[in-house]
């Protein structure tokens, strides 16, 4: 704590959670780069048992999420700012979002924006017919709903979380088990609380180990296809080293020195896609197309939440929706974290609206333009995208994709670039936060060491290249779903936590008025404090 000395420019690490996070990501991933055959065999029997029989698990926790979002955001407790009344927002409200956006998405929304409208035209739910009308009012309402309203809440309430402890309560403590001690007391300063950390931490290498081997085949077989050369297994490894060293670079800039102005660098890029597939595309057709999906998403969102199929049992609520809510519960502890360390001087309000909403409307352009265009091209068009992507694979769909786009020659290695930049933004975002957990303390303007941060970066190249050796779409699902389990319990607490400290710090139903919050910042710091000064002689 600010004591009158000088305040060092790295937190000091907690070799404990460092230490055993990295050890148990070794041993969860080294069998797959050993035993490659022999664990596909496991890995898929093993995520068709876990989805078909937590399923309702899932849903009934992410719908909830949202639920207890809007009570917050139209609560009293709305208004209250993470960080003191004088507090200003460190950085513009558009490097903000980009910084959210980037950090929650990555090149991997684009894509499955390119891919999933072709699967729920091929295999829509509700026993719709293949290829029909009625399936393609489904093919980006389906996609706008995964990676809407409900994903980014999983996200949003651990940032509120996170970032009222951090900004409010003034607990320089970067990692979730101190966010659930309002719910489990001084269990957190023990071993349960490291094994809460480490758990998390875990949890956040599979999530982002899935999203990695989803975009690594993606832009290898572009790359391949681009210079006409073999996709094999090597040419993965090289793009991945050369991803590695794009992101490694970035997270050890730093939050402002690289992420920011990666994000900043990704959206404006990413908006130059999207306006030229927009104009030389059907553009009318798309627009219609989304406002037709828009209304059958809005029509239909509880029953698309809440759907489980046990009597037809097609399996598209577990394949899809529950893979996609466990995905964003492995994401939502490190988007949480990054979004609250972001996030000082907003308001809750703030955090939700524009963590809920802005950031749907960001993925929701992708759908509308890129899987729109997909839809174009099966349904209006002729092509038989779903036989490329049956038979090939989705790296070859995106890579057909692009192909069909006039001056192909240039808009494909820009691409390439954009994707690189896309997903550098998200997985250096984790990378970070993930060194911010294992650390004992992280004082405001203070970050975690720079070699840490490498560590994690090689720690996640090291899970993808485990999930690219097995190979296979349910490796990569299995990966987010395993390591997701701990984080549904997790996401209650901390929910249960935050609304306890809110009416233990502002009460019930008090005005929150400016000298209230100036004595809650002041209480808060000084208990803050001298719990510092007791946890630094204890360390």
């Amino acid at each position: 704590m600010d004591n009158g000395k000088p305040q060092p420019k790295y937190a000091k690490i907690n070799p404990m959670v460092f230490w055993v996070s990295i050890g148990v990501c070794l041993l969860f991933y080294g069998p797959m780069v050993i035993y490659q055959e022999g664990a596909q065999n496991i890995i898929n029997k093993t995520f068709a048992f876990v989805t078909r029989v937590t399923d309702w698990t899932w849903e009934v926790v992410v719908l909830g999420c949202l639920v207890f979002l809007a009570w917050l955001a139209f609560s009293r407790y709305g208004n209250v700012k993470l960080g003191g009344p004088d507090d200003k927002p460190e950085f513009s409200t558009f490097t903000w979002i980009a910084m959210m956006f980037c950090g929650g998405s990555g090149a991997g929304l684009v894509y499955w924006a390119l891919v999933e409208p072709i699967w729920y035209l091929a295999g829509p739910p509700f026993g719709v017919e293949p290829f029909s009308a009625a399936s393609a009012q489904w093919a980006l309402s389906y996609g706008v709903f995964h990676w809407g309203f409900s994903a980014w809440a999983t996200f949003a309430v651990p940032a509120l979380a996170f970032g009222y402890m951090y900004y409010v309560r003034k607990k320089p403590f970067l990692y979730p088990s101190y966010a659930c001690r309002g719910v489990l007391g001084k269990w957190v300063d023990g071993w349960v609380g490291k094994l809460i950390d480490a758990i998390v931490i875990i949890g956040m290498v599979g999530g982002m180990a899935t999203s990695l081997g989803f975009v690594i085949p993606m832009i290898s077989k572009i790359a391949a296809d681009y210079f006409g050369i073999a996709d094999g297994i090597g040419f993965k490894m090289v793009v991945s080293i050369i991803f590695l060293c794009i992101y490694g670079w970035s997270c050890y800039q730093g939050l402002k020195g690289g992420i920011a102005k990666l994000a900043d660098a990704n959206m404006y890029l990413s908006f130059l896609i999207l306006a030229f597939v927009l104009v030389v595309g059907p553009t009318a057709f798309l627009f219609s197309l989304f406002a037709d999906n828009m209304g059958v998403l809005l029509n239909n969102f509880f029953r698309m939440s809440l759907y489980t199929d046990p009597i037809a049992k097609s399996g598209f609520p577990q394949d899809w929706t529950t893979f996609y809510w466990a995905w964003w519960l492995a994401w939502a502890m490190y988007v949480g974290l990054f979004v609250a360390r972001i996030s000082k001087g907003r308001t809750i309000k703030s955090v939700i609206a524009n963590c809920v909403f802005s950031a749907t409307g960001g993925c929701a352009l992708f759908f509308l333009i890129f899987g729109g265009y997909q839809v174009d091209m099966i349904m209006n068009q002729g092509v038989d995208l779903f036989a490329i992507l049956r038979d090939q694979g989705g790296p070859a769909v995106t890579s057909a994709f692009l192909q069909s786009l006039p001056l192909n020659a240039i808009v494909i290695p820009f691409f390439i670039f954009v994707m690189f930049i896309s997903q550098a933004t998200g997985v250096d975002a984790a990378s970070f936060t993930m060194a911010n957990m294992a650390c004992y303390e992280v004082q405001d303007g203070v970050e975690p060491p720079k070699w840490s941060r490498v560590v994690w970066a090689l720690v996640l190249f090291f899970a993808t290249t485990g999930l690219l050796l097995v190979g296979g779409m349910d490796a990569v699902k299995l990966s987010s779903v395993l390591t997701a389990v701990p984080v549904l319990f997790l996401l209650i607490i901390l929910a249960i936590s935050l609304v306890k400290w809110l009416r233990e710090d502002f009460g019930h139903d008090e005005p929150l008025t400016t000298n209230k919050y100036d004595a809650v910042i002041n209480e808060q710091g000084k208990a803050a404090y001298a719990e510092g000064v007791a946890q630094s002689k204890s360390v």
